[in-house]
């Protein structure tokens, strides 16, 4: 975000890679990694892997997981069942990258010269990215003022049913979920994105009105306040209501665009196996896996046989 990592160094085993206004250094997801006005004249852009094999490894980190928590024969029977989906799962992703791949370039080709001038190094949101980049790197380095008022998280994430980066607040920017069960889903104000959701195997939310933008944006403006004092907040808020209806021009154009494509994509979830990613389908040992690998970390229950490691991380980490 802003050429900060908020989620940690991106890596082999990061699943969803989401960089919004990002500088030079992205995060790179072996699932799935989403762009979002990245400063060089993309409005969205999404990488998934399209090929059994490419879907193989793409899951590989699950089965690490496995394997590092409840030991090599769990890694291997998750591997046996992340490979025996790959060619399922790769007709589905190839699919979406064909449906969306000219249409991301279509509207990345109408829109750059738009979102170009806003994005770039002088661009018009580059006070609110100069802003942020500070800010998250505040954060991240122990950065905040007495008394603060900021709820966060910026990023809020719902993996397997659980929330690692804490409950998603009307201060939380982007929400991803990916893998999740129940209603606990992340949102976020600025973008909202699904992956594998109940029934749905792709959705992406966007603010569509400079109303909604200016809602989206007022995250950035909230955290300014806390960290850099009223002014500063001020300021922000003046600079995202300012370029709002310029935003939403995107965002609309974006949506009315992208929505029948995803409907389409998502009218395919009933055709998998079990339905889609719900409870009942071969994708459920994953998710639960998941869940249970972080639900002691994440305020769920402790009762699975991974509690031991992830209760001590948990207690490391102040949960």
């Amino acid at each position: 975000m802003g050429g900060q990592s908020v989620g940690g160094s991106t890596g082999s085993s990061t699943l969803v890679g989401v960089n919004l206004l990002s500088g030079d250094t992205r995060a790179t997801g072996s699932v799935a990694t989403v762009d979002l006005l990245a400063g060089d004249g993309t409005v969205a852009q999404v990488a998934l892997p399209t090929t059994a094999q490419g879907v193989q490894q793409s899951l590989a980190p699950v089965s690490a997981i496995a394997g590092a928590v409840l030991g090599p024969q769990a890694s291997g029977a998750v591997t046996q069942l992340t490979d025996g989906l790959a060619p399922t799962v790769a007709t589905v992703t190839s699919a979406v990258d064909q449906a969306a791949t000219p249409l991301l370039d279509t509207v990345n080709g109408v829109l750059g010269p738009v979102t170009a001038p806003l994005t770039g190094e002088n661009g018009v949101l580059a006070p609110v990215t100069g802003l942020v980049q500070g800010v998250t790197g505040g954060l991240l380095n122990g950065g905040g003022a007495p008394g603060s008022s900021f709820g966060g998280p910026l990023v809020g994430a719902d993996v397997g049913g659980n929330v690692p980066t804490g409950g998603s607040t009307n201060d939380t920017l982007v929400g991803v979920n990916l893998l999740p069960s129940g209603a606990g889903t992340a949102q976020g104000q600025l973008v909202t994105a699904d992956v594998l959701t109940q029934g749905t195997i792709v959705d992406v939310a966007l603010p569509t009105t400079a109303a909604g933008v200016e809602a989206g944006l007022q995250p950035v403006g909230n955290l300014a306040g806390t960290l850099l004092g009223p002014q500063a907040g001020a300021g922000v808020d003046q600079v995202a209501a300012g370029v709002a209806p310029v935003v939403a021009t995107v965002t609309s154009t974006v949506d009315s665009i992208a929505s029948p494509v995803l409907d389409a994509v998502n009218g395919l979830a009933p055709t998998l196996p079990g339905g889609g990613a719900g409870g009942g389908s071969p994708l459920a040992p994953v998710t639960d896996l998941v869940g249970g690998v972080l639900a002691p970390v994440t305020g769920g229950s402790g009762s699975g046989p991974a509690a031991p490691v992830t209760g001590l991380l948990g207690g490391l980490l102040g949960n």
